[in-house]
């Protein structure tokens, strides 16, 4: 799959392609059924298969949001796009200037010109252009002008209601993780590097691995959660505290994971972390002895849960 980042002096390397359009943020199961739809029209008609979104998302960029969190950063979407057999992924550099873009101009020069889009799928609720004229009525019409098809997909929903990315969101603050994963259609990731932190897992007989985040990444609900993590190609069964360790009397918050069977430094590496169960909140203890027993417990429970779709040893 071909990572496309700019197209300034831009020229596409395949022939005819198969576009699907969004903003894609979390990849859930109803933007999973548009790139799925999208192989399959590309594999019958002989067209390239191309998926095309943003970055960064539009609704940071025209404020939409007040405190915009988006569920997967550029460097995660990319990990989870691998799973499908796209020719190209691209990523438009959104700005306001873009957003003034009138929606003919945007199809002409961009999807058809140098996208060379032949058929367009759209999800039931994606505009763009300015004023987002951009939609599936406008295409419907331009498609007789410029010599495409375009078709739109109706919404997949979970539990009678239509999956979004702002339904996972509420879910991941909420802690439902289960719920958020179900929409997923895969277990929630945080990708990053470790960095230093203040060396109390060590001290304690816990060492943990500290993540730094995107300064707008999602993270769950504060609370201990158990999970997979993967690193140089090994996956780990990991123990995760997202929160501000209340026992220390932290005021920032911090993602960290202590790897079960795992004893090395890797400061500066990156690690990504799938979180599959909530196993209870963030809590406040008397004592750090109270604090560690804790902690042990939960490992166990670690040990003792079933992992599917991970090929770990532990």
């Amino acid at each position: 799959m071909e990572i496309i980042s700019d197209l300034t002096g831009f020229t596409a390397k395949w022939g005819p392609a198969v576009l699907t359009l969004g903003d894609f943020d979390g990849l859930h199961r109803g933007h999973r059924k548009l790139i799925e739809r999208n192989i399959r029209t590309a594999k019958k008609q002989g067209y390239a298969p191309v998926l095309v979104t943003y970055e960064p998302s539009p609704k940071k960029v025209l404020g939409k949001l007040r405190s915009y969190q988006r569920i997967y950063t550029k460097e995660e979407k990319i990990i989870i796009l691998q799973q499908f057999d796209l020719r190209a992924a691209v990523f438009i550099p959104f700005t306001e200037e873009l957003a003034k873009t009138p929606a003919h101009r945007f199809l002409k020069e961009i999807l058809l010109e140098k996208l060379l889009a032949r058929h367009i799928i759209l999800g039931y609720d994606h505009h763009f252009g300015r004023n987002r004229h951009g939609h599936y009525h406008y295409l419907k019409k331009a498609a007789h002008k410029y010599g495409f098809s375009v078709e739109q997909m109706k919404p997949v929903l979970y539990k009678r209601k239509v999956i979004s990315s702002t339904r996972i969101r509420e879910c991941l603050s909420e802690g439902k993780l289960a719920d958020a994963n179900a929409m997923l259609g895969d277990p929630f990731l945080i990708r990053g590097p470790v960095i230093r932190g203040k060396g109390r897992g060590k001290q304690i007989g816990i060492p943990t691995i500290n993540i730094s985040l995107a300064e707008d990444k999602m993270v769950p609900k504060a609370g201990v959660y158990f999970g997979i993590a993967k690193y140089g190609g090994e996956y780990y069964r990991a123990l995760m505290n997202v929160g501000f360790n209340p026992t220390f009397a932290n005021v920032n918050l911090s993602v960290e994971a202590h790897l079960l069977n795992f004893n090395k430094e890797i400061y500066g590496e990156t690690v990504r972390l799938y979180f599959l169960r909530r196993l209870r909140d963030e809590k406040k203890f008397p004592s750090v002895e109270k604090l560690v027993n804790q902690i042990h417990k939960d490992i166990e429970k670690g040990r003792k849960l079933k992992v599917k779709g991970f090929s770990v040893s532990v």
